[in-house]
């Protein structure tokens, strides 16, 4: 077995065995350690398999679940084990217009990673869906987009924007805002009366609605991170899109009306223009919605692809049992002491364990060094440490695996042992 030599000042005295595992001999030798602790370890139970509602499908040791739009709310719960999860969002798109066929504004694209969950934790996923215009009377309100997109008379609705949030939907935002993600919808379009006034585009996610032709509506303004858009005046002094509130875009304005201003997060519904009323001209494209980035994440930018949310973890690797051992674990200050760790499969399992270890002494806050799973031992490895204490007393020892691609680390629970040193 090779030993790494530590370079620390303060140098650990002698050790002999710590083990979480079940009884040996203390202070045997590394290869009869093996024998003794690999045949014997009780093993841990494995984590749950995720639960979802959308469709899962598992790759080595990544699992990914996607949902698409339901027009409902759907569910994803945090398997055991996991701390967190990668998530990548995107907002629908705002809805066309009517009889020109002006476009709705385009819905964001955001990713991130989601820290600090607990396993058995429900998350609550909302995809966005995207409102179609010109299917209402122009009289008549027009739903918008699935969560949060805003209405329209006879232009495009805006899109609704896609989110995960820690509670469900009957909780009102203006209770709680539990979003951790949010992917805004797009604004939808103006309607326009008769060429050549065309109709206007809703704006992107995070952008402005478009204004109106031939002296028509102002568009909605865009979603900010705090508040909503603001919504556009009508033409000719017809009535105005009404601002984007939280969750929700505004409503277009009626008769050249100006765009519904992007909500906090969902997009603005665009402007109607009656030809009874108005013979030229055409309304606001609503605004875009604004998104929310986790910290470290990336976005928001526009996409043309279709709403979905894509949930991504890490499996728990299979458990390991490990034994920490030092000789002698009681020495003399400036003598070398030899620690090792011994890392051995759960109960199951066959593949030899690699990876490293790092030794720690807890009681000076020194790092003595870190060394690789170097030694197999049947299905064990080993890892070890030569150092040696300057300062006399009792010296906590850590040894934290660092886990590989089929086994978990133990970083949470590490091992540890006394080594008392007394002066020479």
């Amino acid at each position: 077995m090779t030993f790494a030599l530590s370079p620390a000042a303060d140098r650990p005295g002698s050790t002999r065995s710590h083990r979480t595992g079940p009884r040996g001999r203390r202070g045997q030798v590394l290869a009869v350690t093996a024998g003794v602790f690999c045949a014997a370890v009780a093993p841990v139970a494995l984590s749950a398999p995720a639960h979802a509602q959308g469709t899962c499908t598992t790759t080595g040791p990544t699992t990914t679940c996607t949902f698409a739009f339901t027009g409902a709310e759907q569910t994803f719960t945090v398997p055991a084990g996991v701390t967190q999860v990668d998530v990548s969002a995107i907002g629908a798109a705002g809805g066309t217009e009517g009889l020109g066929g002006a476009s709705g504004g385009h819905g964001a694209q955001v990713s991130g990673t989601l820290t600090g969950l607990s396993g058995g934790q429900t998350l609550y996923v909302e995809v966005g869906g995207t409102a179609t215009g010109g299917s209402c009377y122009p009289n008549t309100l027009c739903v918008g987009g699935f969560n949060g997109g805003g209405s329209s008379h006879f232009g495009g609705g805006g899109g609704g924007a896609s989110d995960i949030r820690t509670q469900p939907r009957t909780v009102p935002l203006t209770t709680t805002d539990s979003r951790l993600i949010v992917a805004a919808g797009g604004g939808g379009a103006g309607e326009a009366a008769q060429s050549p006034c065309a109709g206007s585009p809703g704006g992107d996610a995070g952008q402005p609605g478009t204004d109106g032709a031939c002296s028509g509506g102002i568009g909605g303004g865009a979603g900010a991170a705090t508040h909503g858009g603001t919504g556009g005046a009508g033409g000719g002094g017809t009535a105005s899109g009404t601002p984007g509130m939280l969750g929700t875009g505004g409503d277009g304005g009626q008769n050249t009306g100006g765009g519904g201003g992007a909500g906090f997060y969902g997009g603005g519904g665009g402007g109607n223009i009656n030809p009874l009323v108005t013979p030229a001209g055409s309304a606001g494209g609503g605004g875009g919605g604004s998104s929310l980035v986790p910290a470290g994440g990336t976005g928001p930018t526009a996409t043309s692809a279709a709403a979905g949310i894509t949930i991504s973890y890490l499996a728990p690797g299979k458990p390991v049992t490990t034994v920490l051992t030092a000789m002698p674990q009681r020495t003399r200050t400036g003598l070398p002491v030899v620690l090792s760790d011994l890392i051995c499969p759960g109960r199951g399992s066959t593949t030899t364990p690699t990876g490293t270890v790092t030794f720690t002494d807890t009681t000076t806050q020194t790092t003595l060094g870190r060394s690789r799973l170097v030694l197999s031992l049947g299905n064990c490895a080993a890892a070890g440490l030569v150092t040696a204490f300057r300062t006399t007393g009792a010296h906590t020892i850590t040894a934290v695996y660092s886990g590989d691609t089929v086994y978990q680390g133990n970083s949470g629970n590490p091992e540890s042992i006394t080594v008392t040193v007394n002066p020479r």
